[in-house]
């Protein structure tokens, strides 16, 4: 396991910090130590952590673990804040009951494999169920292709065509090129010269972006990402615990 270096560095220092207050009764200054004795100092520190390498590494993880409980903390507080606006939000791209009773909000690439797979599971859901409105987040991260694709789903909501742009463009498995995705949303019954004349706007472009930071936000750092009632789920979690988190959520809903 590589660890970035500032950490290792930062983590030595504690753990010298550590052994000098363990001691010494009271604050000890660095210019209180000769020359001599500050080399003496780095070949014990050194020697230590040469022969006891699991305190560096236990120290980096201890990091990781409080640093991801951060971030978490600070993710469900903003979903407080940012649930409204996805949910009940009239300019996002949504399939299914706009009246729905549980909302589903997926942030998703059209270049991941795991949200191809999402997608099989969102689609059977929407089938089953005649009571939920998922609403779709475009989050492009993966590549340039991925954002073109994005703006191209986008431009097609203005026909009141996007969720039959997202099935072509996620289904799409040919040659990433804007003129193949293009194609492929033509066969679909979708105006691709309105999509061209619209993919570049800059409202487009700000609406990404925007998406881009409420995932970070939401410390939904990779594709897909659910949000189902309160609940933050990031990663694949497949139809049955969709389902589940549903039910759950529905449930939640009629509990005072």
């Amino acid at each position: 396991m590589n660890f970035p270096s500032k950490i290792l560095k930062k983590s030595a220092f504690l753990l010298a910090a550590t052994v000098l207050c363990a001691s010494f009764s009271a604050p000890v200054r660095a210019d209180a130590f000769t020359p001599e004795q500050k080399k003496e100092l780095e070949v014990l520190f050194r020697d230590y952590i040469r022969n006891n390498p699991e305190v560096i590494l236990d120290s980096v993880q201890a990091h990781q673990i409080k640093e991801e409980e951060r971030r978490q903390k600070g993710a469900e507080a903003n979903l407080k804040e940012y649930k409204d606006k996805l949910t009940k939000g009239q300019d996002l791209p949504f399939a299914g009951n706009p009246e729905g009773d549980v909302t589903v909000v997926e942030f998703f690439d059209y270049n991941c494999g795991y949200c191809k797979k999402a997608f099989e599971d969102v689609t059977k859901i929407l089938a089953e169920d005649s009571n939920v409105k998922v609403v779709f987040i475009d989050m492009p991260i993966l590549s340039e292709q991925s954002r073109v694709m994005a703006k191209l789903g986008m431009a097609a909501q203005s026909q009141g065509k996007y969720f039959e742009a997202h099935k072509v463009l996620m289904e799409y498995r040919g040659a990433q090129t804007e003129e193949n995705f293009l194609n492929a949303m033509k066969d679909a019954g979708i105006d691709i010269e309105k999509v061209k004349a619209e993919k570049d706007s800059p409202e487009i472009d700000a609406a990404l972006n925007r998406y881009v930071k409420i995932a970070n936000d939401l410390n939904i750092r990779g594709t897909p990402g659910f949000i189902v009632g309160d609940s933050l789920m990031p990663g694949y979690v497949g139809h049955e615990a969709m389902k589940k988190e549903i039910d759950a959520a529905r449930q939640a809903a009629k509990t005072p």
